[in-house]
């Protein structure tokens, strides 16, 4: 036997680990999540560990317990964002800041 816990994917929010057991399983009787907080729990998750070669999976996973994507309205904010980048860049190219 040995000493454990565990924390939700909010709570590991701006921790990082070397080592962590994570069940990305698809679980259809826990909470009814749409695909853009799945991403985002999966993102957190995989965010918070130093490197893949801490990362222990408590159970198979399948490729369709990975069929998720962020919401559409958050891509087309990375879009615009990007875009704005961008010009932003070629103003200060123009105008000779480096």
């Amino acid at each position: 036997m040995c000493p454990a816990f565990c924390l939700t994917d909010y709570k590991v929010q701006s921790l990082t680990f070397s080592k962590a057991i994570l069940d990305l399983k698809d679980d259809h009787t826990t909470k009814v999540r749409d695909k853009h907080n799945k991403f985002c729990s999966v993102n957190v998750q995989m965010s918070r560990l130093q490197s893949s070669d801490g990362v222990y999976l408590l159970r198979k996973v399948e490729m369709k317990d990975l069929e998720f994507r962020p919401h559409d309205g958050l891509v087309a904010e990375m879009e615009r964002l990007h875009r704005l980048e961008q010009e932003t860049l070629a103003s200060w190219g123009k105008a000779g800041i480096t």
